[in-house]
Order: structure tokens, then C-alpha cells, then sequence
């Protein structure tokens, strides 16, 4: 069969497993407070159980079951949260198997839909290639369907390469306080005792404690070390005004619930070192009368109760916001789930993994102008950061934004320029600061749009310009003093990423990058002349490319197994693996 029809008979048996798929979902579709509390607990479970029981044993198969699930938040939750906020009492209960298989079932087959959209929108745009095999059914012989998706296009999981570059940022917000944190354990193993005493089991399931300021303290500085690591949160400065209040004030709340959640999870993980029969589910998740929680980070802020309730609000996943955080693939890190009016339900994987994306797209929806008024305003902050980079006596830099004119016409400008004045090297940049990129196909092709044809367009009009005007006319322009004509060198940098998946055609008349990337080689060789940091760079890059895991996975989308890029094709069963 040619590969064309391959593809197109690939592409309708997905696209009807994944409308089977939805109607599985169907009858798992019911919204109340009850189960949103199992599923925040399950949830909780399935992030943080790696954490709190590091040497527990897994298996292959579970291994894998819990990596897919994790696809399955934001499905989940619209499918559980109450539509409407009503006032009653909060009912809490024992997390026990059977609601627990229930939630992980969910949880399960919501991911199977969100992968499943995700490779039907890959297999259409080519990013992967499908074939449907047939194969003998285990047990009865009888023949089944298989889809087999191998990566098709280049940038097949080319995100990974700007991941690389955002963990070595992480990494190196750690490093910087590594001294703070050594001080921190000196502080720890002073309270521990401490802590250890004032920890209870309550009905052989709940968990109790009672702290203290120094507890408190020692959590809250922790929390402000923690929350430095995680990406994103450059998006706004803390000094920039959104909803009347300047971001740090945002920070700060956030910083008392990561404090709270931190020291949750220490004063959980005494008592499961203490009772090794306790179920994680209970002791992670816990809940809290709403006016009451507010009342209480105001206090311990010292703050005014009605801004710390509206900064709360930016901060909580209910139905008033649902849509905004999980329409897209970017799993809702929700630092406070609201399912009834007077309670709210407190998990900790948002506040765990990255609370600030969850922050960041609330606010992003709550303020449009004030956040479109930022954004304007970011490049500025990003030039401040390229013009540290190149300070001294051998750069000349210009961050003027200078405008090149085509025919009479503005056709493009210059954001950042330094004349290395040692080589007589030229470096002209480009900087697109888009949002973060996860693996959402919208997001991905608007960001790997306006990346990759807006960029490849301003380099064939810088190039264009320097034919017809020269690199002379340029230095000059930009202010420089050069005995004779630079080299040129083009970089386009993304603020997160300069690769995404489905976006093969860079121009590569430029050096194309993240600015993980380029600070990290920037800052490690700071003599590099241009060209050296240049072939570096495409080096890494190549390096990257070439090393990417990609996806490698085994899945049942509705009745269709799915196997995304089999090293073979085992007849064994699809079934999900009983946890424990």
C-alpha cells in the first residue's frame, strides 16, 4: 500500500478510537465535591509517591501505566469539578481501594484521550507516520487492528532540546544557593525532634500537627529557595503592575502556600516513616474552610484579608476558571481546588511541580491589558540581560532597536547588537519571547508559527539589507567603530525554545537557539569570540537533536492499540496493571 493511503487509513482508524475513546469517558462524568477530593488524592498519589517512597518497587508495567496517566490531569478535572459552587458541609472520609481504582481508571482513560488527540494531530500534520497492522488477538486468534506511529518529521520531540536548557537554568538556581540550603539542613536536623513530636495519626488514617514560629520560618525560606528553580516565572517582572498590585505581591502568597505545602509533606512523611500502613492518599491531600484559610495566610502574612482573598483567587481552580486552565495539553499545576463555596480542597503536585505556569495563565487571562501591556514591555528586561552578557571594554553594543527601511519602508528592526572589537566579529539577534511550550498542539503550532516564518523572514531581510547597503552602512547605523567590515553572524534566540516539534525549516543562514542555551555558553567561555560561540552552539544543538529520547510507548486508544515507535511488535496484552 503506498505510504500515502497507509496514512490516510492510519489517520481515520485514530481518529475513530479517539471518538471511542470519548465516549468511555462519558460515564465517568460526574461532577461533585466527593470525587473531586478522591481525584485531587489521586493525583497527589500519582506525583509525589515517587518522592515520599523513593526505595518502594516498581514494575516495568506500573512504571509505565503511572508515566501515561500523568496525561490525564486536566481531562479528569473538567470531568469532576462541580459546575456550580453550592454551600454545604465538607464531607471527609477514608481514601480506600475500591475509590482509589476508580480515580486511577479516570485518570487513566482521560489520558488516553489527551495522547490520542495529541498523535491525531501529529499523524495529520506529519510530525509521526501511521500504519495499521493486523495482528492475531491474544487468547482467541482472532485478528485485530494494531496502529504503529514512528516519528516522521526531524523536530519529532524537539522541545526536549529547550528542556535541556530550562533544567540547566533550574540546576543552576540551586547551585547559586547551595550555601543557603546547607544552612537550611543545619536548621532542619534542629527542628526535626520537634516535629517528630508534634505529628499525630488521628483514626488510624488522618494526619494532625501542631507548629510553631520556627517551624514556620524554617518552611517559608525553604519555599522561596524551592520556587526559584521553576521555569517560567521570568514571564512577568516582579515590579510589573497586574491587577493593580505589583507580581511580587503574588509571589509572596504564593511563597505561603508553598511554605504550607512544604512542610505538609515533611510532617506526612514523619508519620509514614512512623506508620507504614497509612495510605499516601490520606495523608498528602488534606481540605479547609475557606474563610478560615483565608483569615490565616492573611495573619501570617500580616496582610489585608480582602487582597490576600483576591490574590487567592488568581491562585484556586474552580468552574469559574476550568476552561482557562485545562483547554489546552499543560497539565493545571492548581495550588487550591474550590468544589463547594465554603471549602477548599488543598493538593500538593501543583504546588510541587510548577504553581507559577498556573499563576501565570490565570493572571494572563484575569488582566488581557495589563498582561498585553507587560508583554510589550518584556524585550526591554531581555536586552538588559543580553547587554550584562557583554559588558566590558571589548564589546560595543547597541540596544537602540535600530530599524532597517526596505523600498522606503520600515521592514524590520534589530533588537540586540555587540561588535566584538578583538575579531571584528559582528552578532545581530533576534529575540522572540513566546510562552512556554509544552506539548499542547495549539500553543505548539501558534508558537512554532510565529517562531519560525516570522524569523526566517527578519533574516532574509537583514540579509537583503546587507546586500544592498552593506555591512559598512550597518556599523555606522548601529553606532560602532570598526577599522574594516565585521563578520556577520545571525542568532535567533527563543526565550524558552527555538525548536518545536512540526517545524523543520529554519533558515540557517542564523544561529538558531534557546536562551537557556546561549547564556549557559555564554557565561561558562565568556572569551569565545562570535564565531566560536556560533559553531558552538549548532554544535550543542545537533548534539541535542541527535540524542533526543523522544516517545516510545504502548497505549489503547478506545479499542485501537497504539504503538508509538516499537523497537518490536509484541503480541502481548494492552491491559492496564493492577497498582499498588
Amino acid at each position: 500500500m503506498p505510504n500515502s493511503e497507509q496514512s490516510n487509513e492510519a489517520l481515520h482508524a485514530l481518529r475513530a478510537a479517539v471518538d471511542v475513546q470519548r465516549s468511555k469517558l462519558q460515564p465517568y462524568a460526574r461532577p461533585s465535591e466527593v470525587i473531586t477530593y478522591e481525584v485531587m488524592r489521586a493525583l497527589d498519589d500519582l506525583f509525589l509517591r515517587d518522592l515520599m517512597a523513593p526505595s518502594r518497587k516498581v514494575t516495568a508495567e506500573e512504571d509505565h501505566y503511572r508515566k501515561l496517566s500523568t496525561w490525564g490531569v486536566n481531562k479528569a478535572l473538567r470531568s469532576v469539578l462541580p459546575p456550580v459552587l453550592q454551600a454545604h458541609p465538607f464531607r471527609d472520609f477514608p481514601s480506600n481501594h475500591s475509590n482509589q481504582a476508580k480515580c486511577d481508571d479516570l485518570i487513566f482513560e482521560c489520558a488516553m484521550l489527551e495522547i490520542g488527540e495529541r498523535y491525531e494531530a501529529w499523524l495529520r500534520e506529519g510530525i509521526v507516520r501511521g500504519e495499521l497492522r493486523h495482528h492475531p488477538r491474544p487468547g482467541d486468534g482472532a485478528n485485530m487492528d494494531v496502529l504503529i506511529l514512528n516519528d516522521h518529521a526531524p523536530s519529532y520531540f524537539d522541545e526536549e532540546i529547550g528542556w535541556n536548557g530550562l533544567q540547566w537554568a533550574s540546576s543552576i538556581a540551586t547551585w547559586n544557593n547551595r550555601g543557603h540550603e546547607r544552612r537550611l539542613e543545619q536548621r532542619h536536623r534542629k527542628i526535626a525532634r520537634h516535629m517528630e513530636r508534634s505529628v499525630d495519626l488521628l483514626g488510624g488514617w488522618q494526619i494532625s500537627y501542631s507548629t510553631t514560629k520556627d517551624i514556620d520560618d524554617y518552611f517559608s525560606e525553604w519555599a522561596r529557595l524551592y520556587l526559584k528553580r521553576m521555569q517560567s516565572q521570568d514571564l512577568v517582572a516582579p515590579d510589573d503592575i497586574i491587577g493593580g498590585r505589583p507580581f511580587s505581591r503574588y509571589v509572596s502568597v504564593l511563597e505561603a502556600l508553598s511554605a504550607r505545602s512544604q512542610k505538609h509533606i515533611a510532617f506526612a512523611a514523619i508519620l509514614r516513616a512512623r506508620h507504614r500502613s497509612a495510605d499516601l492518599r490520606n495523608l498528602l491531600t488534606t481540605y479547609a474552610n475557606r474563610t478560615y484559610f483565608i483569615d490565616a495566610v492573611s495573619a501570617y502574612m500580616d496582610a489585608d484579608t480582602t487582597e490576600i482573598s483576591e490574590i487567592l483567587n488568581c491562585l484556586v481552580l474552580s468552574s469559574e476558571n476550568v476552561d482557562v486552565h485545562t483547554s489546552r495539553n499543560e497539565a493545571a499545576w492548581a495550588p487550591v481546588v474550590q468544589a463547594s463555596s465554603e471549602t477548599f480542597i488543598l493538593p500538593i503536585y501543583g504546588l510541587d511541580i510548577n504553581p507559577f505556569q498556573f499563576l501565570l495563565t490565570d493572571l494572563r487571562a484575569r488582566y488581557e491589558s495589563d498582561w498585553f501591556r507587560i508583554a510589550n514591555n518584556r524585550e526591554a528586561r531581555w536586552v538588559g540581560e543580553l547587554e550584562e552578557l557583554y559588558a566590558g571594554p571589548r564589546w560595543q553594543r547597541n540596544t537602540s532597536n535600530l530599524k532597517l527601511r526596505l523600498d522606503g519602508k520600515v521592514a524590520t528592526d534589530i533588537d540586540f547588537a555587540t561588535l566584538d572589537s578583538k575579531t571584528n566579529e559582528l552578532a545581530i539577534f533576534q529575540l522572540k519571547w513566546q510562552q512556554p511550550v509544552s506539548l499542547d498542539n495549539r500553543v505548539r503550532r501558534s508558537t512554532g508559527q510565529n517562531l519560525v516564518n516570522e524569523s526566517n523572514r527578519w533574516i532574509d531581510v537583514v540579509v537583503s539589507w546587507l546586500r544592498q547597503n552593506g555591512v559598512d552602512e550597518l556599523v555606522r547605523r548601529l553606532g560602532f567603530q570598526s577599522p574594516r567590515s565585521p563578520t556577520v553572524h545571525l542568532f535567533v534566540l527563543g526565550r524558552y525554545h527555538a525548536h518545536i516539534s512540526g517545524f523543520d525549516h529554519h533558515d540557517k543562514q542564523a544561529v538558531w537557539c534557546s536562551w537557556a542555551h546561549f547564556k549557559r555558553m555564554r557565561t561558562e567561555a565568556p572569551r569565545r569570540s562570535v564565531s566560536q560561540l556560533a559553531a558552538d552552539l549548532r554544535s550543542k544543538t545537533q548534539q541535542l537533536r541527535s540524542s533526543k529520547k523522544g516517545e516510545s510507548s504502548m497505549l489503547l486508544v478506545g479499542e485501537l492499540p497504539v504503538l508509538i515507535n516499537p523497537t518490536s511488535i509484541p503480541p502481548a496484552s494492552l491491559a492496564k496493571p493492577a497498582l499498588s
